[in-house]
């Protein structure tokens, strides 16, 4: 259409310069005077144009006239005045932002997600995001601070006020009198064995033995133990030791009682001694070293990692877990007008800051792009645009100036 057109500029001059030629011999005939005076200002008007279109891109026939080859010489102008109009007219901060603000973006997204959200695209989206944020996750750097945290919460334990609180709690549950029972179980039953029958006889008559006693006494022990065999003797023994159990045996024994009472005191006083609470925290700062932290937290993460990809991978995570979730949180999210209003609101802001920010790089793009043109390639870019229009322009003035000249020539015969 470019080359059409300069050729039609081109024709309508050479025939106006050929209407002009052709006429002049005939200078006598009226009508011919008619018609040279028309192809004069039409040759007049389509070189004007010609010089004055051409003058905007280089110099007309390559002659250097002052004021011609505008856009060359005035690149850095033009360039200016266009960044200028772009960024402070067409696409100003103020219109950039009140064209964000008719579009509802929140719910335009929350829309989008909603639609797409089970699709083929949408399940790829999903897990492939998951992906990634699981790969990207720096997992090396989690293991330390967890360490330092779980070493700092352990330290922070009081391990004599728990040990205190426990024994408190096990008191008010009985739990020394079910522990005297159990001792008391096992006493029973150890005394009643054959053997330990026995046992207690043989030591009992030894023990006897052993007494060195004279006169009334010495012959009172040589006949009791005459008379007691030693199977009697474990036998005494172990009846009056059920006797006593029996008794222990009996809440309100006041043996019981007292047992208890003073295992209690005794208790709380060695848990308030200074070496029983040195003693647990060694104990403890001892238990933070064999459970290796460091090693066995960063075996943890590793196996965490490696089964949450797995996870992410099967057929039930984006359809099971993650869409219903995202359903419901965007069906939650869309009764709310507030809190929509309240995102939009933000979302607006930010982008209005982020305008405000780079604004500034809108104009340092449309130079950058335009200083990567050398001149004759940038003239070529507009004459590719707005040639055929220029070109019109010429056409246009040869025309015109026809009919003008006409109409001067009319005139001029009508007054001569």
């Amino acid at each position: 259409m470019k080359q059409n057109t300069r050729h039609l500029a081109a024709i309508s001059l050479a025939v106006m310069a050929a209407g002009f030629v052709a006429t002049l011999p005939f200078d006598a005939i009226g009508w011919v005077r008619f018609l040279r005076g028309g192809f004069e200002a039409g040759l007049v008007g389509g070189l004007a144009d010609w010089f004055a279109v051409t003058a905007l891109f280089r110099h007309p026939l390559g002659i250097p006239i002052p004021h011609t080859a505008i856009l060359p010489n005035n690149r850095e102008k033009v360039t200016k005045a266009l960044v200028s109009t772009v960024q402070n007219e067409l696409l100003s901060k103020d219109s950039i932002r009140d064209k964000m603000k008719q579009f509802a973006i929140v719910r335009k997204l929350m829309d989008g997600v909603e639609a797409r959200i089970r699709t083929e695209e949408g399940v790829r989206t999903i897990v492939g995001v998951s992906d990634f944020a699981v790969r990207a996750f720096p997992w090396d750097k989690l293991a330390p601070v967890l360490e330092r945290e779980i070493r700092s919460r352990v330290e922070e334990v009081d391990l004599a006020a728990i040990s205190s609180g426990l024994a408190q709690y096990g008191f008010a549950k009985d739990w020394d009198g079910k522990a005297l029972d159990f001792v008391l179980d096992f006493a029973e039953e150890y005394i009643n064995r054959d053997s330990t029958v026995r046992q207690m006889g043989a030591m009992a008559s030894d023990a006897i033995g052993r007494i060195q006693a004279g006169g009334l006494m010495g012959f009172a022990l040589n006949a009791f133990a005459g008379f007691m065999s030693e199977d009697k003797l474990g036998e005494t023994i172990r009846q009056l030791l059920q006797t006593q159990i029996r008794e222990l045996r009996n809440p309100q024994s006041a043996t019981r009682v007292g047992i208890s009472d003073t295992l209690r005191s005794k208790l709380f006083v060695l848990l308030e001694q200074t070496e029983t609470k040195e003693a647990l925290e060694g104990w403890k700062r001892e238990m933070l070293e064999r459970m290796r932290l460091s090693e066995n937290l960063t075996s943890f993460l590793e196996q965490t990692r490696e089964r949450l990809l797995a996870y992410i991978h099967t057929e039930a995570y984006p359809t099971q877990v993650v869409a219903p979730v995202l359903e419901e949180a965007i069906g939650r999210l869309k009764e709310d007008e507030a809190k929509i209003g309240h995102i939009e609101t933000f979302v607006q802001d930010k982008l209005a800051e982020w305008v405000e920010r780079n604004h500034h790089k809108l104009g340092t793009l449309i130079e950058e792009n335009i200083s990567k043109y050398d001149n004759e390639t940038l003239i070529a870019m507009i004459e590719d645009k707005i040639g055929s229009d220029l070109q019109w322009i010429r056409v246009n003035g040869a025309i015109c100036g026809f009919v003008i000249g006409l109409a001067l020539t009319a005139v001029h015969l009508l007054f001569a």
